[in-house]
């Protein structure tokens, strides 16, 4: 079962150096985003784990049946081949940060 980790302010402040420094030390490489409100990205899977730690906004992630949003400070690590399916929700914008084994492709 899949579960959103909330922000440890002990990491420091919200903001995109402390989440990829954080993905980082994960020994993670990383990428921000930024999505306008009603992006849909249809169900897909990759051939690597991945995380999405959103900074700012919101963003719906579904896998299989279930719903999980994610707001600011939400993180969330996605096993190897899960497919999902993400939609921005609400009226801005989102901005995250996404983390990935090194070398991996996509």
């Amino acid at each position: 079962m899949l579960s959103v980790t909330a922000w440890d302010p002990g990491l420091g402040p919200l903001q995109l150096s402390t989440l990829r420094r954080a993905l980082e030390q994960d020994g993670l490489v990383t990428a921000w985003w930024s999505d306008v409100p009603g992006t849909h990205i249809p169900t897909h899977a990759h051939d690597f784990p991945e995380t999405r730690w959103v900074l700012s906004g919101f963003l719906r992630v579904t896998v299989g049946g279930a719903a999980l949003e994610l707001g600011p400070g939400d993180r969330l690590d996605l096993p190897r081949g899960t497919p999902h399916a993400t939609d921005v929700v609400g009226l801005g914008l989102v901005i995250y940060v996404t983390g990935k084994p090194e070398g991996a492709q996509g």
